[in-house]
């Protein structure tokens, strides 16, 4: 007979290891799918993440692997291209040149962001080009902040990052609105009207950026307001998705297709590390509940099939 999984999961960062931490534990068989590099892996150092500041993202990777290895759960480093629903409830999951059967599917595939093409960006991204400055903003707390990025997410980025500097520029052909420049006049935020175009270092060190107008601007960090999708197109092709292709889920993770699951980034793009881990944890007993209904549901029927009493007519 062809072995079955009770959860799949798709994705090998914190949050779908963190599901898999819960369902080792509640004695469910688990495989996880790990296809490669996770976006914390970016950085040099976990930040952020109670128990964990500091660290490097690959060694909390290795420690949670370790765990949840110890509770049996199956870890494959191969990507998954694909999940088929059947008919009868299962799901098809292909990965590589193989299949695996699955009662359940978690989808931890979390998030990408979409950078433009600038000269020095590789070098720079994940150090001195930041997304977040909830994630460290403290390492570079008072310095020379410059701000670009896509139109639409530019006046919160500068504002946000505010907290963390009062020296902010925004650099930017946008035309913002009579109400946003007042704003960022308010926060004394600079504006100038260019586009960069590339990275400057000095030695390993961030130092500039480069415009279109051929202007260098001196700075000490640099954010990036940048749109963000989702990093697989899985969910999509099962169930109901955001504009970045996101999996839309309650608050149990569920998405609108019975036994797929989402968590983490592939469910919510501001979900940090601990929302991560936390709704990893969340939706363990999710995904268990409703394995126990699917088992409740094939007994009830082979029941009606074989004939068998009224269970009800046994109970005193």
């Amino acid at each position: 007979m062809e072995r079955i999984v009770d959860a799949a999961i798709v994705g090998a960062g914190v949050a779908g290891l963190s599901a898999a931490l819960f369902l080792g534990r509640a004695a469910q068989a688990t495989v996880v799918f790990d296809g490669g590099p996770t976006r914390i892996e970016s950085v040099e150092e976990v930040r952020e993440h109670l128990g964990f500041d500091g660290l490097p993202p690959q060694e909390l990777l290795s420690r949670a692997r370790a765990e949840v290895q110890k509770y049996g759960v199956e870890i494959k480093r191969q990507r998954v291209t694909s999940v088929t629903p059947r008919a009868d409830g299962l799901f098809e999951v292909y990965h590589g040149h193989s299949v695996t059967m699955a009662r359940t599917v978690v989808l931890a595939t979390g998030l990408i962001d979409k950078l433009p093409p600038l000269s020095g960006l590789p070098k720079a991204w994940g150090r001195d080009l930041r997304v977040c400055p909830c994630f460290d903003g403290y390492e570079v707390r008072g310095k020379r902040f410059l701000v670009f990025g896509v139109p639409k997410r530019l006046l919160h980025m500068a504002s946000w990052v505010w907290m963390w500097s009062r020296d902010v520029t925004v650099v930017s052909e946008h035309a913002f609105t009579d109400v946003d420049l007042y704003r960022l006049r308010l926060l004394e935020i600079e504006v100038i009207a260019d586009e960069v175009t590339g990275l400057v270092h000095g030695g390993e060190r961030l130092e500039a950026l480069m415009t279109r107008k051929g202007k260098s601007i001196a700075c000490d960090a640099a954010w990036i307001a940048a749109d963000m999708v989702a990093t697989s197109e899985v969910a999509a092709s099962l169930c109901e998705v955001d504009e970045m292709g996101l999996a839309r889920v309650d608050s149990a993770g569920r998405t609108s297709r019975p036994g797929i699951f989402a968590v983490g980034n592939a469910a919510d793009p501001a979900a940090h590390l601990a929302h991560a881990s936390a709704a990893g944890t969340n939706v363990g007993p999710h995904v268990v509940m409703y394995l126990l209904e699917k088992e409740i549901e094939r007994r009830m029927a082979n029941q009606e099939n074989t004939g068998s009493p009224d269970i009800s007519q046994r109970v005193s």
